[in-house]
């Protein structure tokens, strides 16, 4: 191989591996190109809101100043000083929208703008007859552009709308008379009325938001498994030559005379080798995912191949795994790559379910049925609640908080049903059992939609 002598004296042997591996460097394929990290939620939602307040402001100055003509037509005496008043505003409006573009808290500039328009609206609501100032429901245009313009949480759009809400009526109820109690109920209930209707709205975006940033995660995330596959792949094909030669010099080593204590160095370094080539194989099937294609497969292996993959967070976590294989699995034909991003899945979810607990134990089931290879996953964790097995698989549910995106088990059960199968959350002895089916032949109709 490479040129390497038959008979491998051990210089000979130590020149051969250092050739080995240099031509390995040399036939290195190129590390495929990860995606970019994607922000945090709350980071995201900054940036939003610092492009939306620019924008927000420079079509509200504008507008504050365009109804100074409504000004002059209301209240001419009292135009000249309400344009002043409506030119400051519109001044520190812009004076915001200058200091939205490096600010970690844009949302507090948000607040003052809702005060700066607010306040300068009840300027003029004074001037034009108090409570019947027709001014006074002009704060309705305030509540719409909060809603419309602003990306907000609901705690934000409940102190905007709040506090739009009190500047607009708190100034007019000192000296009110008994007459003007209808005028100002019926403007405050259209306040309240749009506020409500806007922090509704706030909540529902919001929820729209997370939710597709969620899905960016999810696919970013997907595109580095892909992208790391190929990696696990070529580096797998690439490390196997070397560890050969590394078994080669064991063994010569080995069949040398030695005393106890180096034998076994030996022994223990050759076992530690037959554990990285177990881990090179499960990377080498973790790489088979570019054409496709089916491919029948001994359900047993797969899992144990995931396990595998997954073993160092089952040791972290303390984890007890018991195998119950039965004999005579039928093949199953698959794409194995899909496969096994389920059971990882799954393994790693029942993993999370069990942190903290004592006495953590991982049961995988492995049977046959007439037309079907069956596959239980079961842990000691709380389990699924009864209401909440089927909803667990819909996509953006999530049982762990802002922690899970939602759509793991999702694309778990898409997968399931793509290759003709189901996968499905069931109560176990303790905690929760999730069973996946997978038929013998899937049907081609099904895999062509994958």
């Amino acid at each position: 191989m490479l040129g390497c002598p038959a008979v491998k004296p051990r210089a000979s042997l130590d020149r051969c591996f250092q050739q080995q591996l240099y031509y390995s460097a040399e036939r290195m394929p190129p590390f495929p190109r990860l995606p970019v990290v994607l922000p945090d939620y709350d980071a995201e939602l900054v940036a939003q809101q610092r492009s939306a307040i620019r924008s927000a402001m420079l079509l509200a100055a504008p507008i504050l100043v365009a109804f100074t003509l409504l000004d002059r037509a209301i209240a001419p005496a009292a135009w000249l000083s309400l344009l002043v008043v409506r030119l400051l505003a519109a001044s520190m409006l812009l004076a915001v929208g200058r200091a939205a573009r490096r600010s970690e808290r844009p949302e507090r500039l948000a607040f003052a703008a809702v005060a700066i328009v607010c306040a300068t609206i009840e300027v003029c609501v004074f001037a034009t007859g108090g409570v019947r100032s027709p001014y006074l429901s002009a704060n309705v245009l305030v509540f719409a552009g909060i809603g419309i313009l602003l990306p907000i949480t609901t705690r934000q759009a409940v102190g905007m709308y709040a506090t739009a809400l009190v500047i607009a009526v708190a100034p007019i109820l000192p000296g009110l008379h008994r007459v003007d109690l209808l005028p100002l109920a019926t403007a405050t209930s259209y306040l309240m009325t749009v506020a409500i209707l806007g922090v509704a709205g706030a909540r529902l975006q919001d929820n729209l938001r997370r939710g597709e940033h969620r899905a960016r995660i999810e696919i970013a995330r997907q595109i580095g498994v892909i992208n790391l596959g190929t990696l696990a792949g070529g580096l797998a094909h690439e490390l196997a030559s070397p560890l050969t030669f590394v078994g080669l010099g064991l063994e010569m080593l080995e069949s040398s005379p030695l005393d106890r204590e180096n034998r076994e160095r030996v022994v223990s370094a050759r076992s530690g080798l037959s554990k990285m080539r177990e881990i090179l194989a499960a990377m080498r099937q973790g790489a088979r995912f570019a054409n496709g294609d089916l491919r029948d497969v001994v359900v047993h292996e797969e899992v144990d191949q995931a396990l595998t993959l997954v073993a160092q967070r089952l040791r972290s976590a303390n984890v007890t795994v018991v195998r119950e294989y039965a004999p005579n699995t039928p093949l199953v034909s698959c794409q194995p790559t899909l496969l096994g991003q389920v059971l990882v899945n799954l393994i790693l979810n029942a993993v999370d379910a069990m942190a903290g607990r004592k006495d953590s134990r991982l049961t995988l089931r492995v049977r046959g049925q007439p037309d079907h290879a069956v596959v239980e996953i079961e842990d000691t964790g709380p389990g699924v609640p009864e209401d909440l097995r089927q909803r667990i698989f819909e996509p953006f549910f999530s049982t762990k908080g802002e922690k899970g995106n939602g759509l793991g088990l999702w694309i778990s059960s898409e997968i399931a049903r793509v290759h003709g199968g189901s996968l499905t959350a069931l109560p176990g002895a303790k905690g929760a059992l999730f069973r996946l089916s997978l038929p013998v032949e899937p049907p081609a109709a099904a895999i062509s939609a994958a």
